[in-house]
């Protein structure tokens, strides 16, 4: 369990006092992984005769350190290192191991991409363009609003311990979803492999849209529809995007079934069982295996086909 002191003399992690953010949350929620029960402590200051056994990041002008005016290490992607970023780059590979050895580098690669990189680059300033009409308060948001108010006394710190124990919580998470995705993919190939007439079957439901939209397999280019079995019964029937960065699919449903459910649905497609066709038409629920598949092969006749 990590505990905080205001003696540096104790602490084998420092990081900067005051008003904290998403980097070195995170960064400190890792770090309390690899050393279990450490302690740390936030200072205004290191001092220069800091011991070289205690981690210091965020602040010092050290290895984890991002603030020095002539640095620019940068992910494969080119957004710039932030602490998160140096300790995950240092010590991710470790932990991950530890949790399955095989697939941790293959983890390490997307969790950098997924996570690590978005929050080293919103440190740095480089923020993503969000176009809505509305507020959307993402992860350094949530770490944000930790932080005391402005007509609060309480010690920074408290709030500090409160939010580290949520993202690595929440990091947790991540890493079992990313796993998960890696060991999806042996049975997704397979799927692909398999595939026929524009459509691919899985029995069981899993991640599956970008290892689609990436794969190298040849097949996977001409699939057009993914059915799964549902978890409210029957079999979902879904499209896939045109790439990972767009919710354009390949190809949509019928218009006309746009919104549409049971008999209403199952009078203008002519599918027995077809039960509900989502009004943006990405996602279509037949009770049966097989009109599930009649659903797909309708859209398919009904469609054009980009090639």
């Amino acid at each position: 369990m990590l505990k905080i002191t205001k003696n540096i003399d104790e602490a084998n992690l420092i990081t900067h006092a005051s008003k904290f953010h998403a980097d070195e949350v995170f960064a400190t929620a890792l770090l309390s992984k690899i050393y279990p029960n450490s302690t740390i402590c936030r200072v205004n200051e290191v001092p220069s005769n800091i011991s070289d056994e205690k981690i210091v990041y965020d602040i010092g002008f050290g290895i984890y350190d991002h603030h020095m005016k002539d640095f620019d290490l940068r992910h494969d992607s080119g957004v710039k290192y932030a602490s998160f970023g140096l300790i995950f780059k240092e010590f991710g590979i470790k932990y991950l191991e530890t949790i399955d050895k095989e697939n941790a580098l293959a983890a390490y690669t997307m969790i950098e991409h997924d996570l690590v990189e978005g929050v080293d680059a919103v440190d740095n300033g480089e923020f993503p363009i969000v176009t809505a009409p509305y507020n959307y308060k993402g992860i350094e948001s949530l770490i944000n609003d930790y932080n005391a108010c402005w007509d609060d006394d309480t010690d920074n710190d408290l709030y500090f311990l409160q939010v580290v124990d949520i993202i690595s919580s929440y990091f947790d998470r991540v890493v079992l979803h990313t796993l998960a995705k890696i060991k999806a993919k042996k049975y997704v190939d397979e799927a692909i492999i398999n595939s026929s007439d524009y459509i691919m079957i899985l029995d069981k439901y899993m991640p599956f849209k970008d290892i689609v939209i990436t794969s190298e397999l040849e097949q996977a280019k001409d699939i057009l529809f993914a059915i799964t079995p549902s978890n409210r019964g029957g079999y979902n029937i879904h499209t896939i995007p045109r790439d990972k960065s767009t919710h354009e699919t390949r190809m949509d449903f019928p218009k006309e079934w746009g919104g549409l459910v049971d008999k209403e649905l199952q009078k203008v497609s002519g599918v027995e069982t077809a039960v509900f066709c989502h009004k943006e038409l990405f996602l279509a629920v037949a009770s049966t295996k097989e009109d599930a598949l009649k659903m797909a092969k309708i859209a398919i006749l009904n469609g054009e086909i980009d090639k």
